[in-house]
């Protein structure tokens, strides 16, 4: 990623699998405003992420980094279940639509954490037994 570090897009990708609605605002958009007053109307729990209150003052290269992810630098920039869902107009017609609750309850998208993989022990010990198996047949 050219414009947003390593260290920055690891935040970024961190924020969003962590909350099934992720929410990157600023405290003063109207739009943003306007998208989180939506989603409490519609009984979303969210977590919200006022990029513009963050005391590490990085909110522009978290900016840079979204617009990398997604090709959307504005705010409102809204995640549901790993999915980009996109602005305030993106989220609203999602709401009103039905499409968000189906996104929210469907299958996990690419920004959603990946499944625990087993552990490098687990697999050794599952090629050891299939070794083992094939030598008792």
């Amino acid at each position: 990623m050219p414009s947003a570090t390593k260290a920055t897009a690891e935040l970024v990708r961190g924020l969003i699998a962590s909350a099934r609605v992720r929410v990157f605002a600023k405290s003063t958009c109207p739009y943003c405003i306007r998208a989180e007053a939506a989603l409490k109307k519609h009984n979303v729990e969210f977590a919200l992420l006022n990029i513009d209150l963050r005391k590490e003052n990085d909110g522009s290269r978290i900016q840079d980094c979204l617009a990398e992810l997604t090709g959307q630098r504005t705010v409102p920039n809204v995640f549901v279940n790993g999915h980009h869902i996109g602005g305030c107009d993106d989220t609203l017609a999602a709401l009103a639509d039905g499409s968000f609750q189906r996104t929210l309850d469907g299958t996990p998208g690419p920004f959603a954490r990946p499944a625990a993989r087993p552990a490098a022990n687990d697999v050794d010990a599952s090629a050891d037994a299939a070794a083992d198996a094939l030598a008792e047949a």
